[in-house]
């Protein structure tokens, strides 16, 4: 079986890198030339490339896709080629994806927070403008003119809405389900309900910029205070997969020997599974809700 996998991993492995290379080739004329367009227009195309921009990835959806399955390809054929089961190649090129799509959650959630540690700033520069004597939605295109990135990007979309003849609730609305963040929604609801039962709104959103720049600092220290266990889970959930590789490389078989067989193969099911729960359940009493 082995001496059969070989050539397919190798054909796999070149592919996947002439694949990196041409997206990575690919990527910046796309981008000098104001993004690809020509892409599907499927929902789930665009939410894919626009988590693989958040995700700063020097590729476009396409090439993202392309070498997450080469990737996972290859992952599923060096587990089986590991273990001598076919079946096992499911758990590795499962755990290929699982990867991307972490990835891509992680890449979310860092985009969030740092549009959210800004929002104290588009607070109070919303709050002096309108205090100046200029209506929301000229404050908003303002803010999205002088605000930095990448909260300009998102500021900017929602004045261009406002500029096609969208309603502020519904662009402000779509600016809160694009960005689910506590403080952004805080934001939010202040605007509209100000709008709606009136009341200094420039004084108001003065007052809203203080207590995010508190909640900011708080969320902070929280999470240098549980770094620590996050990392924690990591590395342990790691250790026993780089123990695994340092036996199998003193020991070509092991592995094989060990988790080929039917009860050796249930244990490894159930304890890839305990790993995977206790770093989910690290994770969530480690997480920092502000």
């Amino acid at each position: 079986m082995s001496a059969a996998l070989a050539p397919a991993l190798a054909a796999l492995a070149a592919l996947s890198a002439v694949t990196g290379v041409r997206a990575l080739a690919v990527r910046p004329r796309a981008a000098r030339a104001g993004g690809d367009r020509r892409g599907p227009r499927h929902p789930a195309w665009r939410r894919l490339a626009r988590r693989v921009e958040r995700a700063g990835l020097p590729v476009g959806p396409g090439g993202f896709a392309a070498l997450t399955a080469a990737a996972a390809l290859v992952a599923g054929g060096l587990a089986a080629l590991a273990l001598r089961r076919p079946e096992v190649a499911v758990i590795g090129a499962g755990a290929v994806l699982a990867g991307a799509r972490a990835l891509l959650r992680s890449a979310d959630r860092r985009y969030v927070e740092r549009v959210a540690a800004q929002l104290p700033g588009v607070a109070q520069h919303l709050s002096g403008a309108l205090g100046a004597g200029l209506s929301l939605r000229q404050a908003l295109a303002r803010a999205a003119a002088d605000a930095p990135e990448p909260v300009a990007g998102e500021l900017g979309r929602v004045a261009r809405e406002l500029a096609l003849g969208a309603r502020v609730e519904e662009a402000l609305e779509g600016l809160q389900a694009r960005l689910p963040d506590p403080d952004l929604r805080v934001m939010v609801t202040a605007i509209l309900v100000q709008r709606r039962a009136g009341g200094d709104l420039a004084r108001a959103l003065g007052d809203l910029a203080g207590r995010l720049e508190e909640r900011g600092r708080l969320a902070r220290e929280l999470r240098g205070t549980t770094a620590q266990a996050r990392a924690t889970a990591w590395m342990v959930a790691g250790l026993p997969v780089a123990g695994a590789v340092l036996v199998e490389i003193a020991s070509p078989g092991t592995l094989a020997r060990t988790l080929g067989q039917g009860p050796g193969l249930a244990v490894l099911l159930a304890a890839l599974a305990l790993q995977g729960l206790g770093v989910a359940l690290v994770a969530r009493i480690a997480r920092v809700v502000p």
